[in-house]
């Protein structure tokens, strides 16, 4: 009998909704702090209720869960399962991944040894991604040895770009300095930022909206002779940007438009990026 294996993340990845319900996916909830109020991502506030007060002028940020949270769950866990791995964002954007290994050290040794957790060197849907790739690969080879390699081999062809509004929040979030967030919102250049190595690189620099949206299409179109790809869209409060991105990539790739997934970012990630973001990301199937 294979081990029983239980998958943890952070409510950092964004998911097309009801897939960690149907999978059994725990997602450890991101802390949003609105105004000094502490709320609960997913939990106590939604990604609307967020960026109404975003709109509203409410000063935001995010930080993640305590070491002792990660380490309830997988005692809880633990209890049912023989193994438990645990997937967070990039360590270079967040210290979720830190506070997961930092929770290791609460346990008792020998169930410390049972959980393993990983960087999946990306955030929201390219997080996403990156685990229920984890999900597949378990499912079809019954083992977890070899998967990480897999998976950093399959992701690595891939491609997870975002491009937002305003380019204040990225700067708030320390992403990016005040100089380039100035500039953006003056001339109406939109930036094309790529998961690179972990970390947010600026790929591109666009005027408007709808021009940049086809820049990332473009992106795609260059890509599609290399296999058969599996494509999201996620946007935070920008559902006309998505489902023009949606159409257009469906329309290059050749695919039906059902088949391409939209998401919605959820509270956390929305503190980052702002409303009016818009990000899409792909991945080998198989």
């Amino acid at each position: 009998m294979g081990q029983r294996i239980a998958i943890v993340t952070d409510s950092t990845a964004d998911f097309p909704a009801g897939v960690t319900e149907k999978l059994g996916i725990r997602c450890v909830p991101v802390h949003v702090v609105v105004d000094g109020v502490d709320y609960l991502d997913g939990v106590s506030i939604t990604s609307a209720q967020l960026v109404s007060r975003m709109k509203q002028g409410a000063e935001v940020v995010t930080r993640a869960a305590a070491p002792a949270a990660y380490a309830d769950l997988y005692d809880s866990l633990l209890a049912r399962y023989d193994r438990v791995l645990s997937f967070h964002l990039s360590a270079h954007l967040s210290n979720c991944h830190e506070c997961a290994g930092n929770a290791l050290a609460l346990l008792d040794p020998a169930d410390a040894e049972r959980v393993t957790v990983f960087d999946t060197g990306s955030v929201s849907i390219g997080q996403a991604m990156y685990t229920l790739m984890a999900v597949r690969y378990l499912k079809k080879h019954g083992r977890i040895e070899g998967m990480k390699e897999a998976l950093d081999a399959s992701f690595s062809v891939g491609v997870n770009q975002v491009t937002v509004e305003d380019l204040a929040w990225l700067r708030k979030g320390g992403k990016l300095g005040a100089l380039s967030a100035a500039f953006g919102r003056m001339l109406d250049i939109k930036p094309i930022l790529e998961m690179k190595g972990g970390r947010l690189a600026l790929v591109r620099k666009v005027r408007g909206m709808t021009r940049t949206l086809d820049e990332m299409v473009a992106c795609a179109d260059r890509l599609k002779g290399q296999g058969a790809w599996e494509v999201w869209v996620c946007h935070c409060d920008a559902g006309a940007s998505a489902f023009y991105l949606r159409n257009q990539l469906a329309n290059v790739l050749e695919k039906e438009v059902h088949t391409i997934h939209m998401v919605e970012a959820g509270a956390a990630i929305s503190v980052n990026v702002g409303p009016g973001s818009c990000c899409w990301g792909m991945v080998p199937l198989g």
